[in-house]
């Protein structure tokens, strides 16, 4: 632990994933960087998302390694948690895109998205800040 900020355990960064709709991938698009808003849901050990097919996000998501990201910070900064993930990103075809519908999960972009992708959880490590407080590390 450095400080007041604290590392979070596997578990905490799973429950945190599975409670917010709405996380950031991280791709490369034409040899630079790109950060999208995706909304999403975690199913087994994957993360599973929406997108529009043959789009920017879809292509960069073929077969590559992505970083996904959701957090939470209170308005002033004291107070926050980050959870990272780095895994590899396929695009669902056939019965795995089935499977994807019966989780439920819709476009926050609207119509059309109907590429489902799935983020394999590789890497997956969690951090907490509350400012002024003593924190442990939990794993």
């Amino acid at each position: 632990m450095t400080g007041n900020v604290g590392v979070l355990s596997r578990a905490e960064c799973l429950d945190k994933l599975r409670a917010h709709p709405v996380g950031r991938i991280a791709v490369t698009s034409h040899a630079l960087p790109a950060i999208v808003p995706v909304n999403y849901r975690v199913s087994g050990s994957s993360i599973l998302f929406r997108t529009e097919p043959g789009g920017m996000l879809a292509r960069a998501c073929d077969g590559s390694v992505v970083a996904f990201e959701v957090d939470e910070l209170d308005p002033d900064g004291t107070r926050g948690w980050s959870v990272l993930v780095v895994g590899v990103a396929e695009l669902l075809h056939g019965s795995a895109a089935l499977r994807a519908v019966e989780a439920g999960l819709v476009s926050a972009a609207g119509a059309g998205r109907d590429q489902f992708v799935a983020i394999t959880i590789g890497q997956l490590t969690g951090r907490s800040v509350a400012a002024g407080e003593a924190m442990e590390a939990t794993g």
